[in-house]
Parts: structure tokens; sequence; C-alpha cells
């Protein structure tokens, strides 16, 4: 018998407003039934052939486990969880299938399935964040039970609901493979009619989510403070610059000169006697033979 933190469960498996995340029991019976008598919510034209007979081959190689079943009416069972890894099974020529099999309304059937795949199936970002929605909204789920229930951390789950406030052109973006998750966060304090320009800019120039992350720190941050930031960071080069240029007196023992910038310029190294150029060529020895 298996334990389920989930809140709104209650023994016997009643759903209910709790303050408090239980542990409860959730409680079920194994069987080996039919695979005839188990209904599901899609056919198996809605999956990749490819895939499909992929895991058909996993299973004929290393078997199937337990699939999670609701009791319905005429002997009948409804699959709660993992359709895809069902239609694979099936194609294995399989007649019989071991399951679990509960005894929920529907209500916490629904509960029970939408947790099941958020545990257990691959899912694309949006899915889950349309998912990860219906528990709070329907169930009265937080993000903490969210995250507890389905082995995340509470940031990965509020990251991955914020993707819900993108407008809907960059929602369709994701949804099409063309922006990640990654780049599209960046994008949520951005107005809602600047998004899509974002999001668009991003694609163009290739950024990587870090650049972009710079762009959309540029764009919210008003001008005299980016420019005190600029002036900030140019600073602090110049101070290391000449800390730099200091160091190499204290080591040459002569004079040192920089023209330029931390991107580019020249320094000069002065000399006064013989004596000055047989030390240096003496600290050039002493280089080369280092890095042999």
């Amino acid at each position: 018998m298996p334990r389920l933190n989930c809140r709104g469960f209650s023994k016997g498996g009643v759903m209910k407003k709790t303050k408090k995340r239980n542990q409860l029991n959730i409680s079920y019976t194994q069987k080996t039934v039919p695979i005839s008598l188990i209904d599901t919510s899609s056919d198996e034209t809605a999956w990749d052939k490819k895939e499909l007979k992929s895991r058909a081959t996993y299973f004929l190689l290393n078997g199937a486990g337990e699939f999670s079943v609701n009791e319905s009416e005429n002997g009948r069972f409804k699959l709660l969880a993992a359709e895809r890894d069902f239609w694979a099974y099936k194609l294995t020529g399989a007649r019989e299938v071991n399951v679990r099999i509960y005894s929920f309304t529907d209500h916490n059937a629904e509960c029970f399935s939408i947790v099941e795949r958020l545990k257990t199936e691959r899912l694309a970002v949006m899915d889950e964040a349309y998912l990860m929605k219906r528990l709070i909204d329907e169930f009265s789920f937080t993000q903490d039970d969210i995250g507890a229930l389905v082995g995340k951390s509470r940031p990965n789950v509020a990251n991955t609901l914020r993707l819900l406030t993108l407008t809907p052109e960059v929602i369709g973006l994701i949804e099409s493979g063309k922006l990640s998750a990654g780049h599209a966060r960046t994008l949520v304090k951005v107005d809602k009619e600047k998004q899509y320009a974002f999001a668009e800019e991003a694609l163009k120039r290739d950024y990587s989510v870090r650049e972009m992350e710079r762009a959309v720190k540029a764009y919210l941050t008003p001008p005299e403070v980016l420019k005190q930031e600029n002036a900030a960071k140019a600073a602090a080069k110049s101070e290391e610059l000449k800390a730099f240029v200091e160091r190499m007196r204290r080591v040459y023992r002569t004079k040192v000169s920089l023209i330029g910038n931390d991107k580019k310029g020249r320094i000069y190294i002065d000399y006064y006697s013989p004596e000055d150029l047989y030390r240096f060529e003496e600290l050039l020895d002493m280089i080369e033979n280092y890095d042999r």
C-alpha cells in the first residue's frame, strides 16, 4: 500500500481543502486483466509511430511494469496515466497487462492522473505548465504541494508556471520548439506588447540565454542607471589596468607606460642601459623555460 503526499486527498479518496499537506494512504489492488478491458483518452494515432515501435521493442526485451487504472462500469477500467507506454505495450501483441486498480471518484481520478503524468511522462514544458495550473485552479494545490508530489523544487515549479504569463504568440514559439523555455523565461518581465519582438530578435540573432538576459536587462534598465553601471564597470577595469602596469614596473624595475583600454592598446617598456636589456632577457629566459 503506497503513500502519497497529496493536498486535498483524504482517507477514502474524498477531496477536501486542508491547510496542511498530509501523508495519506491511497489504496489499490494489483491484478492482471485483459488489455481489451482498458479504456484510454487517446488512440494509437495520437502518438509517433516510430517512438511507439521503439518503446514496444524495449517492452519485448524487458517487460512492462504496472499501469494505473481506475474502476469503471461494466467491469472495465480507465487508464490514469502513461498512455504512450500503454499503446506501445499493446503493439507487442500482449493480451493481458498488470495493473494497479484504484477506486476514485471522477474528480479524484483526474487529480491522480495529472500528478502521475507530471511524475512519470516526458512532457513538453508548456504541457507541464498547463497541468500544474490545473492542479492549482481545480484542486487547490500550492506550488509547494506540486513540487513535493512530482519531485521538483518550488522554484522549478514557479518558473514553469511563469511561462503561462507570456503572450499567446510567444507561447506558440515555445510549443513549436522554436524558442526554448530558458529564452522565454527572460521575457516574463518585458511588456507584453514587446515580448514577441524580443523573441523574434533572439531567433534572428541566435541569442544564447545569457545574451537574451543582457538584452532584456538593457531594455528594462533606465538609461541613466545603465550609464552609471557601465561607467562603474569601466572604472573598475581601469583600476585593474593601472594595477597591472604598476606590477610590471615593479618586476621590470623600469618605466612602463600604457596607452589604450582593456580591449586594445600599447604597452611601452623603457630601458636606460645595457644592464636593463640584460635583465629583461633574463626574465624572458625564465618565462620560456617555465613553459617548457
